[in-house]
This record gives C-alpha cells, structure tokens and sequence, in this order.
C-alpha cells in the first residue's frame, strides 16, 4: 500500500524541537536583514495544522515587533530579497489611505508562511514553521507549546 501526503511535506520528519528552532530562526535571520531594536511578539507558539486531506499535525508560530523605519519600501524590498533567497515565493502587498501599510507575504521553503508588515506605527515579522507530524491537543498538555 502507497499513501501520497500532499501539502506542506518538507516539515515530515522533523522533530517538534527541529521545527521551532527553524521557524526561529527564519523569523530572526529576516529581521537582522531590517536592522536592531526587535523584540518577541509572540511564540513559538503551538498551532495546528494539516499534513494532508483528513491527517493533522502541528506547527509553531513566532512573532517579532519594533519600531518603523523612515524607509519602509527599501525594508521591504530587502526582506523580499532575503526570502527569495531563501526559496519564499513572495507576494507584496499595500493598504489604501494616506500613510499605507507595505508589507510582504512568503509561502514555501523554509515556512509555511510568513508576513512582514512595515506599518508606520511599527514592524512586524511574523511566521508558521512547516507542518509536522502531532498530536496537538496532547502535545499542548505536555507543555510542549
């Protein structure tokens, strides 16, 4: 018998401990790419998730906020950039109004997704590490958020 696991395959395999260092370090490595002064949002944090139609599994999501800069186009641009190379398949984004929020969304490669939003009040750089193999109600009452 052959099963076909479709979706987010590249996260199989890894441990729980494996997938929260990567997405950590994903979201860590993009914001060296901005400049100084972040800080832990949220996370990682424990999310659920699917490996394939009708089998769950778990992810971990891990948020990092700071100031704006003055140029918000070149630190999406650089941001943009560093996930390309990292295998992101990129998408930007602009909200209407007189002072737009600019951002950039990511799927694929290291991550299942992830965001960076240059709002003049403030960044944020956020993301979903792959999905893996758990149980998540039972990995959530083992403390292993």
């Amino acid at each position: 018998m052959m099963v076909v696991l479709t979706g987010c395959s590249a996260g199989i395999g890894k441990t729980p401990e494996q997938a929260t260092e990567s997405i950590v370090t994903f979201v860590e490595g993009s914001t060296d790419v901005v400049g100084d002064g972040w800080e832990v949002s949220e996370g990682p944090g424990l999310g659920k998730c699917g490996l394939a139609p009708g089998v769950r599994g778990v992810e971990y999501s891990y948020a990092m906020v700071r100031s704006a800069s003055p140029e918000p186009k070149a630190d999406v641009e650089a941001v943009e950039r560093h996930w390309k190379e990292l295998g992101v398949t990129t998408e930007r984004y602009q909200t209407g109004g007189e002072d737009p929020i600019l951002g950039v969304r990511g799927r694929g490669g290291p991550v299942s997704s992830s965001d960076f939003r240059a709002d003049p009040r403030g960044y944020t750089i956020d993301g979903s590490s792959q999905c893996i193999a758990g149980d998540f109600e039972k990995m959530s009452l083992d403390g292993q958020e």
